[in-house]
């Protein structure tokens, strides 16, 4: 049986925990910040409470309203994952969402451990793991491009001033006609970063059909 001064307990340990995942997702910009990561979690182990009690004085199983919770939490995330194109976002703040869920669930059925070591490895992984993932993203590569633009050699000349002023270095180069435009495919040595931001600035040359990788 849960007293008063335990069910305050949890709560006060959920919104802890909760806001702690919730700032770091704050300071990162993300959709779910500080209030949304605070309420699931509270939320979540005011159910889980609930779920005690409920079987505690009615009988039945404490696990019907926690196995709800999962169900419940997964549409939530569902609603932040978003697709522009063959671009996917949202998939780590909809993990987040039904991992903060589990933290609050555990905090509700009183495993404390659970829930630190649980929002410990959030933090690890966001705060330092992420970081280091993304120093990959200046390791220089050999990257195959294939471009294709309208039949002008100074459109030609364009596309690789923009690689040269990104220090992108064009290992090798072929270029012919295919249904009446220019295609050059082109062996890079660049980084992932320095690749996005050449996209950026070939985007907006409306000579250009289309770039594959």
């Amino acid at each position: 049986m849960i007293d008063h001064s335990e069910i305050v307990m949890r709560i006060l340990v959920a919104l802890i925990m909760g806001g702690v995942i919730g700032l770091e997702r704050q300071y990162h910009d993300k959709p779910a910040g500080f209030a949304t990561n605070t309420l699931i979690c509270v939320g979540s182990t005011v159910f889980a409470m609930l779920s005690i009690l409920s079987a505690y004085y009615l009988g039945g199983d404490p696990a019907r309203i926690a196995a709800q919770i999962v169900a419940g939490v997964g549409f939530l995330g569902a609603g932040s994952i978003l697709r522009d194109g063959n671009k996917i976002s949202g998939l780590t703040t909809a993990a987040g969402i039904w991992l903060v869920a589990a933290v609050g669930m555990a905090i509700g059925y009183g495993h404390y451990f659970i829930a630190s070591i649980a929002t410990a490895s959030v933090l690890i992984l966001q705060l330092f793991v992420r970081k280091m993932m993304n120093t990959f993203d200046y390791v220089q590569l050999y990257d195959s491009l294939t471009i294709k633009c309208s039949p002008k050699w100074e459109i030609v000349e364009k596309i690789k001033s923009v690689f040269k002023n990104n220090e992108a270095e064009i290992i090798k180069d072929e270029i012919h006609k295919e249904n009446g435009l220019i295609v050059l495919k082109l062996v890079v040595n660049m980084s992932a970063t320095k690749y996005q931001k050449i996209v950026k600035e070939l985007s907006p040359i409306e000579e250009i059909k289309s770039l594959d990788k």
